[in-house]
């Protein structure tokens, strides 16, 4: 007997942080150079007991893919500016996971829009191959960076 298939559920943020703390987030984020859009959303993984996590999936913008150390040093300080001291959250360049886009849509937890355009690439790219039956594997597709 196999075991049942865990899987990443989002959702926007149960236990968001305080106003304050949202604003310069978001500030912060919507003024790093090589960030595209991001999420800010809870994930769990089915089946689990622990409570969800918070994370921000930023897409990276072309450029910042030759640096990717630098521009997740400069999303992570940004990101540490803005919390308290006691809270945290995951970075996820979502570039390395483009096949998480479609779930995060859906889950209604977009923080930032930096680039329009990127995001509509991105997300036609993302229909279009889980359209074409790319969703079966655990990788469904890469970027085309």
């Amino acid at each position: 007997m196999t075991e049942p298939e865990e899987e990443i559920l989002f959702s926007a943020p149960q236990h968001p942080f305080d106003e304050q703390v949202v604003k310069k987030l978001r500030a912060g984020i919507e003024n790093c150079p090589d960030v595209a859009f991001a999420y800010l959303a809870d994930a769990e993984v089915s089946g689990r007991e622990e409570r969800p996590g918070q994370v921000i999936f930023v897409w990276l913008v072309a450029a910042a893919m030759t640096s990717l150390r630098g521009a997740l040093n400069l999303v992570s300080e940004v990101v540490a500016d803005a919390l308290p001291e006691d809270r945290y959250l995951d970075v996820v360049i979502l570039n390395s996971a483009p096949e998480l886009l479609i779930d995060l849509e859906g889950a209604d937890c977009l923080f930032v829009v930096r680039d329009a355009e990127e995001r509509s690439r991105a997300l036609a790219a993302a229909h279009t191959n889980d359209a074409d039956g790319a969703t079966d594997s655990p990788r469904r597709w890469w970027w085309p960076f």
